[in-house]
């Protein structure tokens, strides 16, 4: 199970947030606190995977607070929560280490994609093995651009970033077109055509 700390001066929402992992579920939410001693006490305690860390807080902003814990040697991946969305901040944010930067306010939808890019960076740091470039690709490159450039007509993004992201979980086995349709709920036909466009790619090969 993940544990993951709210970072947050507005009760309504740590609420939501709190809420939307409730939603994504397995995960151990801690917090709402709002200074950077608490946040130190808890990590110092706590086996903490994500921190959602809000930037305007009461007395440190939450970009100064990343940068304190980095100088501390915390380095629990960070996702920022913000109604900041100014070019300097945004690259001060990405310059300490932040893996996500999600602007208030958002939809579910993109709450729980980076929670899922997290989980596929926690997969993949938690293998017993050398890392491929291609591994290396996935942690650093988002998941529709690792694919990049213009779908074809009848291919859409957010079913293709499903499929990506259900290849990347499950990379160990080797499938058939039937069982991925049957797994995502997608028909044989559709899925084949994403499969289709990955290969053509190069991102997944297939043999008879």
């Amino acid at each position: 199970m993940m544990k993951v700390l709210i970072v947050e001066d507005d009760p309504m929402v740590a609420l939501i947030n709190k809420s939307y992992l409730e939603q994504i579920g397995d995960i151990e939410v801690l917090g709402p606190v709002m200074y950077e001693k608490d946040i130190i006490n808890i990590l110092e305690k706590e086996d903490i995977n994500i921190i959602l860390l809000d930037v305007f807080l009461p007395e440190k902003s939450g970009i100064e607070i990343l940068q304190s814990l980095r100088s501390k040697s915390f380095f629990n991946d960070v996702i920022m929560i913000t109604a900041a969305n100014n070019i300097e901040e945004i690259k001060k944010a990405f310059a300490y280490g932040s893996i996500d930067y999600l602007v208030k306010p958002f939809e579910f939808e993109r709450f729980k994609e980076a929670i899922n890019k997290y989980k596929i960076k926690r997969k993949l740091l938690n293998n017993d093995k050398v890392l491929t470039q291609s591994d290396i690709d996935t942690l650093i490159i988002n998941k529709s651009e690792e694919v990049g450039l213009k779908l074809p007509k009848g291919l859409n993004k957010k079913t293709l970033d499903k499929v990506i992201e259900f290849l990347n979980e499950n990379s160990k086995k080797i499938w058939t077109l039937r069982e991925i349709a049957y797994e995502m709920k997608i028909s044989n036909v559709t899925i084949k055509k994403y499969m289709d466009y990955l290969e053509k790619n190069g991102k997944v090969s297939s043999e008879i």
